[in-house]
């Protein structure tokens, strides 16, 4: 009568507390994440400990790999899927070998009573064990047992602050908990017991001794066979020696944001492309004054993957070291010509050989200048793109308008603030708006692909989707203006398409480019936005780029895109009304070679129905389709009222 006396005390006393004290619904919860990011072969960039400075990496259970369930089983609650949340049995035996020993040698804690007891902190006490139980019971009547297994592998204590088998598979073996083998499943399953005893790099035979009773007690469950078992036990303990790098500091929070907390997060850097862009970064910054900075993207044209990236040259740096070139917003200057031209091309404006204006012009007393202070009068467009003038693209832009070159650089990957040309107004040709380096590297990788946008990204995964924005054509016309013969850029990089860019006030140099495989952008400045005489594109950022794009890991052979001449429809950059360009074909310089049979000239023209034209200084009737021509040298001439006379010379040969 006691014993049920005491046993339906017993039952109120439960029922009672179930309903006085129900489950905290977080119970299971393994609390604030860290963060670890690693680069494309799995190395850590970045470890990012919690607010409470433990180093803790989420995990779930199907993620968990085929070994660690069983091997922590086996170890700390053999009837953990047959029990209730307490093993009664378990209680006596406990109860029996401690009192035979007269200390406490064996607990009697199930997986479910730790989870409650590393969630919850209880002392370990009668009193502290006895709320574990009870906690343990609500546990078990509200969750499946794989989510209990779980929250044990996300909440126990693995040494130090590493917190969670995820964690320290990452932190003792490199690599996920899925990757570890059977004999490094039993090792972390062991750890918990007692952290710091069996740690594995202070205490290698105490590790070694742990593991193998580990292993001996999955064989005696029957969970591994004899074979697997004499493998295991004869494998060595190897551990990866940790390592930070310092320069990819600001691609491991840029990784952490996109991600976010608590999980690893394998990103596309790939660390032998770091290592060269961090030596050569590190040379050029010796050779800078010491105010100045240096932040590289360079990007897999082919997929977007940001393969390497530096937000500062010098990342120990206690105030500047924490700023992320690469993601400030600052004036790319004249790095954004290359998409007025194209966007110009794209509509039909403009051709290569259009002719453009580089004369003075007042814009509500605004008057621009070059950056050699003069000017060079009407010229090709080409040209003028290739040695940046600037009047050519400020009168451009104007004529093409602003939400036109807004759009275009929209849509090829600049992510503009809304307004911002607006508020820049023209400006905007020459530097006037802001744009961050990553975002101008994936605008130039739209021009080295072809025309065909795809979003960078620095996380591993699936490519982002693809859009075409220009015609290869235009694309390819680009690149030349960029990489020809007559280009002060391309004769410094012959293998290369790049673009200069200095700003207003020479607060930043710019320099961004393509070969056949990488985009690179390089951006060198001030981070307070100050300014330095040295601050040239072509001279500060330019180097940077060319020893980049021209290293031996990276360079490509030189394989030019040839593009079609098309026609003009309506000219854009004369400071008068747009005006077409009166010769299309033949270009100026060019050799005709006719084989036998009449020398049949077939001139193309794009001009107005009062025009004349003469072919060596005769008039000629230029509605005609073809016209009988003798080899030897001869110019074609276009006169119009009102207009300046356009002249090209060539050359018709017969082949030998």
């Amino acid at each position: 009568m006691i014993l049920t006396g005491l046993a339906l005390t017993l039952v109120a006393a439960v029922a009672i507390a179930w309903f006085a004290f129900p489950l905290p619904i977080d119970i299971l919860h393994p609390g604030e994440g860290g963060g670890l990011v690693m680069d494309s072969e799995g190395g850590p960039i970045l470890d990012v400990v919690a607010d409470d400075g433990q180093r803790r990496l989420h995990l779930q259970i199907e993620d968990s790999g085929p070994w660690i369930g069983n091997a922590i089983v086996a170890t700390e609650d053999l009837s953990f899927r047959s029990h209730v949340g307490v093993d009664p049995l378990a209680i006596l035996g406990a109860m029996r070998d401690n009192v035979i020993a007269g200390r406490v040698v064996r607990g009697a804690s199930t997986i479910t009573m730790q989870v409650a007891g590393l969630k919850m902190g209880h002392p370990r006490t009668i009193p502290g064990k006895t709320v574990e139980a009870f906690r343990a019971l609500q546990i078990e009547q509200r969750y499946e047992k794989d989510d209990i297994l779980e929250a044990w592998m996300n909440l126990a204590s693995f040494g130090g602050n590493l917190v969670g088998a995820e964690t320290a598979s990452r932190a003792w073996f490199g690599k996920s908990l899925a990757e570890c083998s059977l004999p490094e499943a039993a090792l972390l399953a062991g750890l918990p017991n007692s952290p710091e005893r069996f740690r594995p790099d202070r205490h290698p035979e105490a590790a070694r001794g742990r593991r193998d009773l580990v292993l001996d007690r999955m064989l005696n469950a029957r969970m591994i066979d004899e074979t697997q078992h004499r493998h295991a036990v004869m494998s060595p303990i190897v551990l990866q020696n940790e390592r930070e790098t310092e320069n990819l500091r600001h691609a491991g929070w840029m990784a952490l944001r996109s991600a976010g907390r608590g999980r690893a997060v394998e990103t596309t850097i790939d660390p032998t492309a770091q290592s060269i862009l961090e030596r050569i970064v590190a040379d050029h910054a010796a050779m800078l004054p010491r105010d100045l900075d240096i932040a590289v993207v360079l990007v897999e044209t082919a997929t977007g993957e940001v393969r390497g990236l530096i937000g500062s040259s010098d990342p120990l740096d206690p105030r500047d070291g924490q700023v992320n070139g690469t993601t400030a917003r600052r004036s790319p200057g004249s790095a954004l010509k290359p998409f007025i031209y194209a966007a110009a091309f794209e509509a039909g404006r403009l051709a290569p050989d259009s002719i453009v204006d580089d004369v003075p012009i007042d814009i509500s007393g605004w008057r621009p200048r070059n950056i050699d202070r003069g000017h060079r009068g009407p010229m090709p467009a080409g040209e003028a793109l290739q040695t940046s003038r600037n009047v050519p693209a400020i009168l451009i832009t104007r004529d093409l308008g602003l939400d036109t070159v807004e759009a275009t650089l929209r849509r090829s990957g600049l992510p503009l603030p809304i307004g911002a040309l607006s508020a820049a107004g023209l400006t905007a040709a020459v530097g006037g708006v802001e744009v961050r380096a990553i975002d101008l590297a994936e605008a130039y990788a739209t021009l080295a692909r072809g025309g065909i946008h795809r979003s960078v990204r620095l996380l591993r995964g699936a490519p982002s989707p693809t859009r075409r924005v220009f015609s290869e054509s235009t694309c390819a016309a680009i690149e030349a203006c960029l990489a020809g013969p007559e280009s002060d850029v391309s004769a410094a990089m012959p293998f290369v398409a790049a673009k200069t860019g200095t700003s207003s006030g020479q607060r930043d140099a710019v320099a961004a480019g393509w070969n056949r495989r990488w985009t690179a952008v390089v951006w060198v400045g001030r981070f307070d936005g100050g300014r330095n005489p040295s601050l040239i594109g072509a001279t500060a950022a330019l180097p940077v780029l060319r020893e980049i794009l021209l290293d031996p890991a990276f360079a490509t052979s030189r394989s030019p895109r040839d593009f079609e001449p098309w026609d003009v429809v309506h000219a854009v950059g004369r400071v008068g009304p747009p005006r077409v360009p009166a010769i299309i074909e033949p270009r100026d310089g060019d050799r005709l070679i006719f084989d036998d049979g009449p020398c049949l000239f077939r001139p193309r023209f794009r001009i107005g129905t009062a025009a004349h034209v003469f072919l060596d200084g005769a008039p000629i009737d230029h509605t005609e389709p073809s016209f009988a021509i003798s080899p030897g040298a001869h110019e074609l001439r276009i006169v119009e009222a009102g207009k300046p006379p356009h002249a090209v010379r060539f050359e018709v040969v017969r082949p030998r």
